[in-house]
């Protein structure tokens, strides 16, 4: 699942902190999402810094699973994703 120009409304604008080329990135919501990374399960390397902004959700998919969004350098595509919970992800805390 995901949608439309979502995730660029998501994204910090410009390339201080995203590769090039920052796709659609307008930072229309406020939300200012920054390319994190992710710490990769089971072998514990780091990757994706500047290249992916990866989030937990509260939702998740099975005992072992949660759902994550994902926002791309190359994409203003909002991706949801099931992942196994190991993973190391960032957090951001909403209100409703």
């Amino acid at each position: 699942g995901g949608g439309g120009d979502v995730g660029g409304k998501m994204k910090e604008a410009g390339t201080t902190h995203w590769d090039a080329p920052n796709t659609g990135a307008t930072n229309e919501s406020g939300f200012t999402a920054l390319p994190g990374g992710y710490r990769y399960y089971p072998f514990g390397f780091y990757g994706a810094m500047g290249l992916k902004g990866d989030f937990w959700s509260a939702s998740q998919f099975h005992s072992n699973y949660a759902w994550t969004r994902v926002l791309l350098y190359n994409s203003d595509v909002l991706i949801r994703v099931d992942k196994d919970k190991g993973f190391g992800l960032a957090v951001r805390l909403l209100r409703d």
